[in-house]
């Protein structure tokens, strides 16, 4: 993660060392039109109703490095998918997990493929139907959504009313940035911050529950007790999430970020390297249903 370190020592912004500046919702909008115009332009944006991007991850798993291969897939105004393929027992076994959300409806996903004789591999079961762990984990995807929206096309989900005040300016030694408080429903607070030369959104820092994927092995034959202890943590609690954004490039007249590095409590966590971008793909009938 070399590339990681770089970006949060030349380009991260002190979230703590920004003045607020009483200026009203004004000055947001007419910062979110500057970064929309940076980006393409309302025009174009306006006729973006999906993105499909894929690549790379590499992602920290306790004190390992892991890498495999991400897809998102967001479709508007209210769904969205990701989909990730890694392997953390080397080349042992592959695990694919996705998570998303098509509506009033949570997506949790999970299988694994080549496991070694001998090796159980459990992966926390989806939350009950109608369970308050649902409840939370569909509010969390739609955040998740609203998030990647508002990071990738400076917009709100139709899905999703958003409000945006101005908050002040963030400053590095690399440059500034002018920095936009964000609410909505659900408790839903992030901060966004806009490059202040090329207006362009740098980082998406916020609260959640940090992305991961929690893998137990059982090897030979394990302890009633010892398998029925290993179906999974609790609910993870909401923590710092830092959301870095960089390595733009323009597909089909948008403006987009290829990069994504991201920090949860100030380390490390992991970091997307799109390869392509789609923009309005024809996804396939089923992409986005629970099944």
């Amino acid at each position: 993660m070399q590339r990681l370190f770089a970006i949060l020592f030349s380009a991260a912004l002190t979230l703590g060392g920004y003045a607020a500046r009483a200026a009203g919702d004004t000055k947001a909008a007419e910062l979110l039109a500057q970064a929309r115009a940076a980006l393409g332009g309302d025009s174009r944006l306006s006729k973006v109703q999906g993105l499909s991007c894929a690549g790379t991850v590499q992602r920290a798993i306790g004190e390992r490095q892991v890498t495999g291969d991400v897809t998102i897939d967001l479709q508007l105004p209210d769904k969205f998918l990701r989909s990730d393929s890694i392997s953390p027992m080397g080349d042992a076994a592959l695990v694919v997990t996705e998570l998303g959300v098509s509506g009033e409806v949570l997506i949790r996903r999970s299988k694994t493929l080549n496991t070694p004789p001998g090796a159980i591999i459990r992966m926390p079961p989806a939350p009950a139907h109608g369970s308050d762990a649902e409840a939370q984990a569909l509010r969390n995807s739609r955040a998740d959504l609203a998030r990647l929206t508002l990071a990738l096309l400076a917009a709100a989900p139709p899905s999703m009313a958003l409000d945006f005040k101005y908050a002040g300016e963030a400053e590095s030694p690399d440059g500034k940035a002018d920095v936009l408080d964000v609410t909505g429903p659900g408790s839903f607070a992030a901060k966004l911050f806009l490059d202040k030369a090329s207006h362009r959104p740098l980082m998406l820092a916020y609260r959640g529950v940090a992305p991961r994927v929690v893998v137990q092995s059982v090897r030979g034959d394990a302890p009633p007790a010892a398998a029925a202890n290993a179906g999974g943590p609790a609910a993870p609690d909401a923590v710092d999430i830092s959301m870095f954004l960089d390595d733009y490039k323009t597909i089909d007249g948008v403006l987009l970020p290829h990069h994504i590095t991201r920090t949860v409590d100030g380390k490390p966590s992991e970091e997307l390297t799109f390869k392509t971008i789609k923009v309005n793909p024809a996804f396939k009938p089923d992409t986005f249903s629970p099944r």
